[in-house]
Order: C-alpha cells, then sequence, then structure tokens
C-alpha cells in the first residue's frame, strides 16, 4: 500500500518521494517488482526505519524524525517493533503520508443490526459468511484480513454458496461454460522446461508513465503469451493421480534394547500403543529414554511405542494431539491418558 501511495504522489506532482518501513527490504510486504518499478520512478526506499516525530514549522511539515528498527515480531511472531536508538535518520519535506493499512467503509451498514468487530470489521461466520441479521452476508476483506485477490474469490465463493443453500438451493455454484475433455496424463518429457525463464512484458517508458495512470504493464503478444503459457506445469492432472502409496507406520516393540537406543537426555515426544497397535498416550518430555524406561517398568497396557527427537516437544506434543483428534475424533485412549494433562 504504501508503494502505492508513493507512487500515486509522483504522478499528482510531487518533485521528490521517499518510503521508509519497519521492515527490512526482504521483509518489506510488497512484490520485488514493485519495489523494482519504484525504484525505477525515483523514489527512494529506505528500510529497517521508524518513525519518531514528525517536525513542523509555522504550521507547516518539515521533517521526519526515524530511528533504526533492528526487528518487527517479536519471538512468537507477535507485532512488537524494536528499535536501535542510538542509530537515527532525519527527512526533510513538506507532506507526509501515513500508509499503515486500509479499513473497509461501513457506512452502508451504520445503524444497522449487523455488529462490527474490534479489528473494524464485519463480524461474520467464517466459513457461510452469515451475519447477525438475516439473510445478510458479508466476504472478503469486510471480513477478514488483508489478503490476496485468490483468497478474497475463495471467500466470495464459499459465501454465494452459502447464500444459494439459504435460498433454497443445494450450493452447487460451479458453472461449465466449455465441455472439459479429460487430458492425457503422460507429458512426455521437454529438454530444457527446468530452465525456461519467464517471459518480460513490456512496459510505458518511464517519462511517460509517471505523468499520469495508465497502464504500466503492456500486457504480452500473441507469441510471448503462448511461450509463457509452455511454462504451465499442468497442475491439475495432480488430481488425475492415484493416492501415493504411504510407508508403514513405524513402531517399536516396548523393551530395554529398544529403549536403550534412545541417547541419554534427549527430548522429545513419544507414542504408546497398546497390543492392537492403538495409541493410548502421547507425550512430550525433556527426557525421553528416562520416561520410556518408567513406562516400561511399571503395569499398562503399553506393549509398542514410537518417538521423534525434538527440542520443542511441548509443541510437538500439541501437534501430534490435533493430528490423532483430526482423524479419530477422540483422545487417545488408555492408562497414560493422565499424561496429557
Amino acid at each position: 500500500m504504501a508503494l502505492d501511495c508513493a507512487r500515486t504522489a509522483l504522478r499528482v506532482g510531487a518533485e521528490n518521494v521517499q518510503v521508509a518501513c519497519l521492515e527490512s527490504e526482504e521483509d518489506m510486504p510488497a512484490h520485488d517488482w514493485e519495489i523494482e518499478d519504484a525504484r525505477a520512478e525515483g523514489i527512494g526506499i529506505h528500510p529497517c526505519w521508524g518513525p519518531t516525530r514528525i517536525r513542523g514549522c509555522d504550521g507547516k511539515v518539515v521533517g521526519v524524525d526515524f530511528v533504526c528498527c533492528i526487528s518487527v515480531f517479536d519471538s512468537a511472531g507477535v507485532f512488537c517493533p524494536a528499535f536501535d536508538r542510538s542509530k537515527t535518520k532525519s527527512l526533510d519535506c513538506d507532506a507526509v503520508i501515513i500508509a499503515v493499512g486500509q479499513v473497509p467503509d461501513l457506512s452502508l451498514i451504520s445503524g444497522s443490526e449487523i455488529t462490527v468487530g474490534k479489528y473494524g470489521t464485519v463480524e461474520a461466520d467464517s466459513e457461510s459468511g452469515k451475519t447477525r441479521t438475516a439473510s445478510v452476508f458479508a466476504a472478503g476483506e469486510a471480513v477478514n484480513n488483508p489478503g490476496s485477490v485468490v483468497e478474497a474469490v475463495a471467500s466470495g465463493r464459499r459465501v454465494a454458496s452459502a447464500i444459494d443453500r439459504c435460498l433454497g438451493g443445494d450450493g452447487d455454484i460451479e458453472e461449465q461454460l466449455i465441455e472439459r475433455e479429460t487430458p492425457d496424463q503422460y507429458l512426455g518429457r521437454e529438454e530444457g522446461f527446468a530452465e525456461k525463464a519467464r517471459t518480460e512484458m513490456d512496459k510505458e517508458i518511464l517519462e511517460k508513465r509517471i505523468k499520469n495512470f495508465s497502464v504500466v504493464e503492456k500486457g504480452l503478444t500473441g507469441e510471448a503469451a503462448k511461450e509463457e503459457a509452455s511454462r504451465c506445469l499442468q497442475c491439475d492432472l495432480r488430481l488425475l493421480l492415484s493416492c501415493p502409496t504411504l510407508p508403514p507406520e513405524k513402531w517399536l516393540e516396548l523393551n530395554e534394547e529398544n529403549i536403550a537406543s534412545i541417547a541419554d537426555e534427549c527430548e522429545g515426544v513419544y507414542q504408546l500403543l497398546d497390543e492392537n497397535r492403538k495409541v493410548i498416550a502421547i507425550k512430550g518430555t525433556p527426557t525421553l529414554k528416562r520416561d520410556l524406561m518408567a513406562k516400561l517398568r511399571s503395569p499398562g497396557a503399553a506393549k509398542f511405542f514410537s518417538f521423534e527427537e525434538d527440542p520443542m516437544y511441548s509443541k510437538r506434543e500439541s501437534e501430534l494431539i490435533a493430528q490423532h483428534l483430526a482423524i479419530y475424533g477422540k483422545m487417545p485412549q488408555g492408562e497414560e491418558l493422565e499424561d496429557l494433562f
């Protein structure tokens, strides 16, 4: 969004446009081609800088002060910028555009029973898009956080299907505009296919494009479009492939010899299985070997076990339990169940 604002400012008469952001250039929320196009148009980009003060004089903006941003998110992935206060920078300017995101215009629903969440988006069911007001549905970025066009289309399709069911239909919104033929699954071999480069699209020359809002990308010629289409991997054919044969489930007999093969003071997660190879316990521990040896010496239904070394054993334990619930619809059953809590 910031680069869109910067390129727009250039087109409406700004002589010098600079963009500053918290993220490094590698982590900027922009495509590489957007950054390249902005730079080509003369826009300066200053990654890893956060604003601390907008300076003014006689009621007018005269500059912005920045401090170096050393990280944008904390170890848990939560937005929590950290700064090196010893490194600063200032930019002189006569206008500032703050581009920190966008929100939907909800004036249309003002005064209605439709509720708005704390993030300024419409509250609706995540699957059907149904709001608290009867027969009113919402989709796209008006409900979810900003995302891609693909995500917006997918959201719209889910809601359209839900609306169809609400109106008495079966929810099937598929349309077949042309007769589909079953493709040949055998593609053959094309030498050099993996090295085919993306076809470059012609763009409007800089002198012209920065003076108006005409489309920058001119599109592909017929021959160039065919060349680009030849890079298609035909991913749709994957739907015609049979499921792969999975390897057999890995487990070991619960005995001293097998447990002894585990390294001392090894962190990870183990699963205990009964004589029918049914999982009866899933446990993360900083001492795999010691815990399994204790299970061997205590009476119980466990006859087999499997284990994974993982320093993030609590996280992996939760993942395995979630997988078990998804497959069997219930927690592992057995006398070791108390270990899960």
